[in-house]
């Protein structure tokens, strides 16, 4: 396996970090907004990024530790 470059990781996790807090804010908004278009389930679909996000972290995490 190769080495990975721990300032990308750093960064990688500081831009998760970010992301994360931006989906917080969206799915409040959305969930304040309630069912303003039928054709697409908002709340659902900012939980799935947010499982994307915790993945990814948990990749970082795994990284770290190596």
């Amino acid at each position: 396996m190769t080495d990975v470059d721990q300032g990308e990781l750093e960064r990688l996790g500081a831009a998760l970090r970010l992301a994360e807090s931006a989906i917080e804010e969206a799915l409040e908004a959305a969930e304040n907004l309630g069912n303003f278009d039928r054709r697409f389930d908002i709340p659902r679909a900012l939980g799935g990024v947010q499982r994307l996000i915790a993945n990814a972290n948990e990749a970082v995490d795994a990284a770290r530790r190596r």
